[in-house]
């Protein structure tokens, strides 16, 4: 079973990117502010939809000499100006995005379809799953521990933790994923193939993309696409060795 696909932004992506500025409207100054956003929306439409974190945004910034964003926020530029900033506030972008590549997970509902979709591997999702919730080994657990159970598949297998995705919490409410009630394994199974299957509908409409990990990658740009192979058994520990362990080493390809 494949995990979610995992990105490498080393800037490339953004070597296509639009760099030109609309066509300015009479008597109408443009802000840097307003050129700023306009890269940035620009970049992340490029970087499949990931929203650019502040200390990149700041590097960024720096790279093309602007020390104090606030003050260069309120500036009034002329056409020219601003063109041209925005032409080097995307190239210093991808050039700090070279320097220092970023693992992006795309959680789209791909990865929890293909669990649902095959009985099997559901049937042994959900079993892992309960197993490792069952801390005492009674068979029960309660119902609120499907939230933990999704916390568990983590963003490798494509579930966005809730602070990226805060309709997860009406998802679980709406299905009475919630409370005391006590499940046996079969009601455990039962219960989370509806929430998962929301979960990844949800997703596939509109894709969350969630940082990994900052690493360094040797000769990043040459590394254009990766899948992380996720063994079902092992979800938490795999979750748990990558997402908790910041001198984890992973594997793309055969390149460590």
């Amino acid at each position: 079973m494949a995990g979610a696909e995992l990105k490498i932004l080393d800037g490339a992506q953004l070597r296509e990117a639009d760099v030109s500025l609309p066509p300015p409207l009479p008597e109408t100054p443009i802000t840097g502010a307003e050129v700023l956003e306009l890269a940035e929306t620009r970049a992340s439409l490029s970087l499949f939809g990931y929203v650019l974190p502040e200390t990149l945004k700041f590097s960024a910034l720096r790279r093309i000499g602007v020390s104090d964003a606030t003050e260069f926020r309120s500036k009034k530029l002329g056409y020219s100006d601003a063109s041209s900033t925005l032409r080097n506030y995307i190239s210093a972008i991808r050039d700090e995005l070279r320097d220092n590549p970023i693992v992006v997970a795309i959680c789209d509902g791909k990865t929890i379809h293909m669990y649902l979709d095959d009985e099997d591997d559901f049937a042994m999702l959900a079993e892992n799953l309960f197993t490792d919730l069952d801390l005492e080994d009674r068979g029960k657990i309660s119902k609120d521990e499907i939230e933990n159970a999704l916390d568990n598949m983590g963003i490798l297998s494509g579930i966005p933790p809730m602070s990226e995705f805060p309709l997860l919490s009406n998802i679980l409410n709406k299905h009475g994923a919630a409370g005391k009630e006590e499940l046996g394994q079969a009601q455990f199974a039962q219960l989370l193939q509806p929430v998962l299957q929301e979960v990844a509908d949800s997703l596939a409409k509109a894709p969350i993309v969630v940082d990994v990990e900052h690493i360094g990658v040797a000769n990043g740009s040459k590394l254009r696409k990766v899948t992380y192979v996720l063994p079902i058994p092992s979800i938490k520990d795999i979750n748990i060795l990558i997402l908790g362990n910041c001198s984890a080493k992973l594997s793309f390809n055969g390149v460590a």
